[in-house]
């Protein structure tokens, strides 16, 4: 019976189950209770739509980042180098900064997020397991199916690209050391956030790995936020809080120290929204002067990311993004075409990260090869032409699975009696 099965494999089976019946009736049931269900507080209702903008470029960001690096030699080997060439370079050349981006708005929505409920003493692990679940499993288990097609249809032209044989050409993708994984541990492990803990990435798709950081900073902040919460105010049993302390503790100590340091950046979001209300309250001078001065720190960091130097680390790029960031919460002033770019990019951004690997990896192969293009416009219309492929098919995967993530939430939480 599903209803002896651990947490997590009974979400697995309600996860599957609901995609099934989603696709008989549009969750009927679930919309006309969800009138009744208890709903957010107004101050984490509001959109802040600046971040989806900055949310979305980022995704956008990564896709080209990894399909120039598939499409076009590497820049000094480049016969063009005008400032159209140099600009193109630079722009799609910050995609790992995107990722630390990326953390910080993740400690700021899901870290303050947490807080809010600690606050108000309505936290249970049952409610926040099932919302965090549904909304990473939703997009990532159709997203591993379809690394296996995309890696599937490709072996079958280009085999040795799967095994690393072009990795030294492209910089990217599957290496000699590390070639793609298809096993059905890797295809679990990654399903339970193992990836570059005890197992590769599942198939050909690097950029799962920072799904790892995720999962586990959102169990490790919960524990201790919750034991210091705990402390705070139920003194009298204090031995209790330390329970989920020394769960974190443990929990720091297995992971690898990579995912531990960036940890820092996620929290640098959640430092954001402590700040933020206090923020708010500036007077509109310093507010501007704060937003140029913010912007001019990432920038900077931005530059020095590509060097050597200490200002341009992973911790310097998320530093200096959440001192801008507090200047761009909330809505835009008056209706533009920003608002519905943002929106569009934002609520496509996880999709779009987690499936256009495997697409890019595929269509380069079928594409390119080994023959990169030097700057050009043979290059830009493959260049064009392959980004537009993964935003059709992220467009496509979001309408299918991950729009329903709130309803199917609803369902599972109804099902297991998550109030």
């Amino acid at each position: 019976s599903p209803r002896s099965l651990p947490l997590p494999l009974r979400l697995t089976w309600l996860l599957v189950l609901g995609q099934i019946r989603a696709k008989k009736k549009p969750f009927s049931a679930v919309k006309a209770n969800s009138s009744t269900a208890k709903k957010p507080p107004s101050k984490l209702r509001q959109r802040d739509e600046k971040l989806d903008l900055i949310r979305g470029i980022s995704a956008l960001m990564v896709l080209m980042a990894h399909v120039r690096a598939i499409v076009f030699v590497d820049f000094g080997e480049t016969e063009s180098t005008g400032l159209l060439a140099r600009g193109f370079y630079c722009i799609t050349g910050i995609h790992h900064q995107a990722v630390m981006v990326f953390f910080v708005l993740s400690g700021y929505f899901v870290g303050g997020a947490v807080l809010h409920t600690f606050q108000d003493n309505s936290f249970t692990w049952q409610k926040y397991a099932a919302a965090r679940l549904t909304r990473l499993w939703m997009v990532l288990i159709p997203a591993l199916f379809l690394t296996l097609g995309a890696d599937t249809i490709g072996q079958k032209f280009h085999p040795t690209n799967y095994t690393g044989a072009l990795h030294s050409i492209w910089s990217s993708g599957p290496a000699p050391a590390s070639p793609a994984d298809h096993s059905l541990s890797a295809f679990l492990g990654n399903c339970f956030f193992l990836q570059t803990i005890k197992l590769p990435v599942y198939g050909s798709n690097g950029p799962l790995w920072s799904l790892a950081n995720e999962f586990w900073y959102y169990m490790l902040f919960p524990l201790f936020a919750g034991g210091l919460f705990f402390v705070m105010r139920r003194g009298q049993k204090r031995v209790i809080a330390i329970i989920p302390l020394l769960l974190g503790i443990g929990m720091l100590l297995w992971l690898p120290q990579g995912i531990v340091d960036d940890g820092l950046i996620w929290l640098l979001g959640v430092a954001v929204w402590f700040t933020a209300r206090f923020i708010a309250q500036l007077q509109p001078i310093l507010r501007s002067s704060w937003f140029v001065v913010g912007l001019l720190c990432f920038l900077i960091s931005l530059f020095f990311s590509k060097t050597s130097s200490p200002f341009g680390s992973d911790l310097a790029v998320g530093l200096a993004f959440a001192l801008w960031m507090p200047m761009l919460l909330g809505t835009w002033g008056k209706s533009n075409w920003a608002r519905g770019v943002g929106k569009f990019l934002s609520e496509i951004s996880y999709t779009l990260y987690v499936i256009h690997f495997p697409i890019v990896i595929l269509l380069g192969s079928i594409w390119v090869g080994a023959h990169q293009h030097h700057f050009g416009a043979t290059g830009i219309l493959i260049f064009v032409a392959i980004c537009l492929v993964c935003l059709i098919c992220a467009s496509m995967m979001w309408w299918l699975f991950e729009r329903r993530t709130n309803d199917l939430r609803l369902q599972i939480s109804s099902r297991l009696g998550i109030k």
